[in-house]
């Protein structure tokens, strides 16, 4: 599927049959706050994530799981995702960027992600991955998954002091592991 010649889908194939599927691109961002919660048990995040995308879930959950994946990578091969870096760190979250997501697509395109009633995920997709450099977001994209270790003097600190100003808050349980090993240290222990 080409988007530049072809209708963006509004159903995926199961079975020789067209399903309808929600296409706005809010959806999808649910699907990956729900795929990356943690306080969501792994058992609930099918049926949810299946309830997301499809109006009447098709009893054939396997193909229905397949096509749902498929309409998520906008119908592209797995591959490595903006999201992450190249040591798999996340480097943006939708719930803690929001703002500087809806700036940057304001000041890039003209587009109010709040106001817009609808949009295709492809489309947006296509957009969020064009979004220009020079954008504050994406200035803090490169510095989340700037890698450090190879700067020096002080383009190293200026980079580092971005990381730390830019970081991504740590879920509760990286918080509490971390928490853990400073008291643990602060009192002689071992890890």
């Amino acid at each position: 599927m080409n988007l530049l010649i072809d209708a963006a889908p509004e159903s995926v194939a199961i079975n020789d049959c067209q399903v309808p599927i929600h296409t706005d691109f809010r959806i999808s961002i649910l699907f990956e706050q729900l795929m990356l919660d943690r306080t969501v048990p792994d058992s609930e995040k099918l049926p949810l994530a299946l309830n997301l995308y499809y109006p009447d879930c098709p009893p054939d959950l396997s193909a229905a799981v397949k096509q749902m994946l498929w309409f998520y990578r906008c119908g592209k091969p797995k591959d490595k995702s903006l999201d992450s870096d190249n040591s798999g760190r996340k480097i943006y979250d939708y719930d803690y960027d929001d703002g500087y997501i809806f700036a940057a697509f304001l000041a890039d395109y003209g587009i109010d992600l709040e106001a817009i009633p609808y949009l295709h995920w492809w489309k947006y997709k296509a957009l969020f991955d064009s979004l220009r450099v020079e954008n504050k977001f994406c200035r803090i994209l490169n510095y989340r998954a700037a890698d450090t270790s190879e700067m020096k003097g002080e383009q190293r600190r200026a980079y580092e002091r971005m990381k730390k100003l830019y970081a991504l808050p740590r879920s509760a349980d990286e918080q509490e592991k971390l928490d853990d090993i400073e008291e643990k240290l602060r009192h002689g222990g071992k890890l």
